[in-house]
């Protein structure tokens, strides 16, 4: 077996040992979500937008598009780790479709349940996911009455 062969094979186990500890850490939704995340992007001239940096340091952003009282696109981006961006794919997931009031119910537990849990050193990805999707929120709320009130 040659050099390179032999530094594939080790690599390969390596990934497979990795796989299975953050299998037994994560559920198969954060670990899919995570490595395989939703919605994740930018938006030019989004209705509704907001950036927030967590106590842990990561920072979230959140952009919506509004059509016809639904949430028509929502995107997410995050520096964080693989559970901010499995908290992140699973708020934009949950408010696509939905009208903005709904989404208020989007929170850190209903993002937790819907990634069937996260470890307790990770479950503020979950709050910082739902806290900035909830300014986003406000802030359409907001630019849509300074819309109404120019009318």
């Amino acid at each position: 077996m040659s050099q390179e062969e032999e530094e594939e094979k080790i690599t390969k186990e390596m990934m497979n040992l990795l796989f299975e500890k953050t299998k037994s850490m994560f559920s198969e939704k954060v670990i899919d979500y995570g490595t395989n995340p939703r919605n994740c992007g930018t938006m030019e001239k989004p209705d509704g937008y907001a950036k927030i940096t967590g106590p842990c340091g990561d920072t979230m952003e959140i952009f919506l598009r509004v059509k016809n009282g639904r949430i028509e696109d929502v995107r997410y981006t995050t520096d964080g780790c693989i559970t901010s961006l499995a908290a992140g794919s699973a708020a934009t997931v949950m408010a696509k479709g939905k009208e903005p009031r709904e989404c208020i119910r989007i929170n850190q537990s209903s993002i937790l349940e819907h990634l069937g849990g996260l470890p307790d050193d990770a479950k503020h990805c979950a709050l910082l996911a739902a806290t900035t999707l909830h300014r986003a929120l406000r802030n359409f709320a907001i630019g849509k009455k300074d819309d109404l009130q120019q009318k």
